[in-house]
């Protein structure tokens, strides 16, 4: 009787299909590229995935459940290298494209309206927004005006012995970060910056100096904001600015 039920169960698990493969099926080409197409339960496509040597290469495709593009991204060995198509709701219209290369952002970003106007363009380097944002308005005029960096001195010397600059915006913003140092030969953010104390909710930075009496400090700073915009973009203004404390 156990044997019986033994060789039950056995050809009862050959008969099952993990649920990651029932919707999965194979296409081979002549080059030795497979492409991997998955469904979703209604069948409409959900994604495809080009293979070669066991890593992605060339096109992938994703779709929402009524089968519409909606994202394109090309692959090189496994990392992201060209340019990358997202799409609205339905397929037929681009809502932004992003140039790759070795897996990092590198290249231009450029967003779309619905209309097929451009919205925005932006660069990136290395997955870092840079300078040269560029905005439109949906009469295609470019915007020009955006915050500036306020810098307020506050002495405390004679009774704390520091000595603080606040960073703020000349308006209000929907998120900020503050940084000092250099940007890159292109005018791009990067990781040698040095990240400013931020007060999230107020938006404003801070930078302490601590000085004894008959202490003295000059400096020449470059403060760097980078200011998220009413559509999701990164805006980078700078600013100069002449420390000179004397205690």
């Amino acid at each position: 009787m156990r044997i019986v039920l033994a060789l039950f169960i056995l050809v009862c698990l050959g008969c099952t299909q993990s649920p990651s493969k029932k919707n999965e099926n194979k296409e081979d080409s002549k080059d030795g590229t497979k492409v991997i197409k998955t469904t979703y339960s209604n069948g409409k496509p959900k994604a495809e995935v080009s293979y070669k040597d066991g890593k992605k290469n060339g096109l992938s495709k994703s779709f929402d459940k009524e089968g519409k593009i909606s994202l394109e991204l090309p692959y090189i060995n496994n990392k992201r290298e060209g340019k990358s198509k997202k799409y609205y709701e339905g397929g037929q219209q681009l809502y932004q494209t992003t140039e790759y290369k070795d897996d990092l952002m590198n290249g231009m970003q450029i967003k779309y309206r619905e209309n097929g106007d451009v919205l925005s363009e932006a660069q990136y380097e290395k997955n870092f927004p840079c300078l040269n944002l560029k905005e439109y308005y949906k009469d295609n005029t470019l915007k020009k005006e955006y915050p500036k960096i306020v810098v307020t001195p506050i002495d405390r010397l004679d009774s704390q012995g520091v000595y603080i600059l606040q960073i703020s915006m000349s308006e209000k913003v929907r998120k900020v970060k503050y940084y000092t140092g250099k940007l890159t030969s292109v005018g791009c953010l990067s990781d040698d910056l040095y990240s400013i104390l931020l007060n999230e909710q107020a938006k404003t930075g801070k930078l302490t100096y601590n000085l004894g009496p008959g202490g003295f400090m000059m400096e020449e700073l470059n403060i760097i904001a980078v200011v998220e915009t009413n559509y999701g973009n990164s805006y980078i203004t700078q600013r100069k600015y002449n420390l000179a404390i004397d205690n």
